[in-house]
């Protein structure tokens, strides 16, 4: 009986270790073909910023434009509507824009209609304030669901992940910067936030302050490119 019961408890722990990677692994591919990073024989990186805009993404701009850096902004339709002068400036300083959902839910145990409809309105509001709609999706919280894959090849989106998670909404900017650098690799796409989610708090500034030592310490080994430009 409890070797039973132990080949029941090891079972379930299996399969437990196995949806959590499905679901949440940057590198997995089990629920669609995902972008995760580019060729490893290239000196390129990517910079992706999520959850904006927000108060923060103007002095992540600047710092942009200072290093005549293009850069990859997935936001939230609900920020969009918030601050649609700020993604004005994103699309006409020549970033690329992807969907990052409309209120930022965890997609996990959401129904096909509720995941189509926080894609495909935000897909409308990024749509009508720059004139042109994402082709690159990222899910919130980096957490993909079933049915999900199907949902963006509809509206013709391309799910990206990241290789490099910066932690920047935890550690001030020094350890931001130290943590990207150590881990940045040919094909590297970093992961950083320039937003907040509305039912979240916080701040993006120790992004913004860890920016321009980033851009200038990897600019010494690699370029930098578009998530698209990473595409194969």
């Amino acid at each position: 009986m409890l070797l039973e019961i132990g080949s029941f408890v090891i079972i379930v722990t299996v399969i437990a270790l196995l949806a959590s990677y499905a679901l949440v692994a940057p590198r997995s591919q089990w629920l669609g073909k995902t972008l995760v990073s580019g060729d490893p024989q290239l000196p390129a990186v990517c910079l992706t910023f999520d959850d904006g805009p927000g108060e923060s993404t103007p002095l992540i701009l600047d710092a942009l434009k200072r290093h005549g850096i293009r850069a990859t902004f997935f936001l939230l339709g609900e920020n969009v509507v918030r601050l649609p002068e700020v993604v004005c400036r994103i699309a006409e300083e020549g970033h690329e824009i992807g969907n990052h959902s409309y209120s930022h839910p965890y997609l996990c145990w959401k129904g096909p209609g509720t995941i189509l409809w926080e894609v495909r309105r935000t897909q409308e509001v990024i749509g009508a304030v720059t004139g042109r709609r994402p082709t690159l999706f990222r899910p919130p919280y980096g957490v993909r669901w079933f049915g999900l894959s199907s949902i963006l090849d509809m509206l013709g989106l391309t799910p990206v992940m990241w290789s490099v998670s910066s932690v920047d909404w935890r550690f001030p900017a020094p350890r931001i910067v130290n943590r990207v650098v150590r881990k940045t690799r040919n094909g590297s796409i970093i992961l950083l936030h320039d937003g907040v989610p509305d039912k979240e708090g916080g701040d993006r500034r120790a992004t913004a302050e860890a920016l321009d030592e980033l851009i200038q310490t990897l600019a010494k080994r690699y370029r930098f490119v578009t998530a698209s430009e990473m595409l194969p």
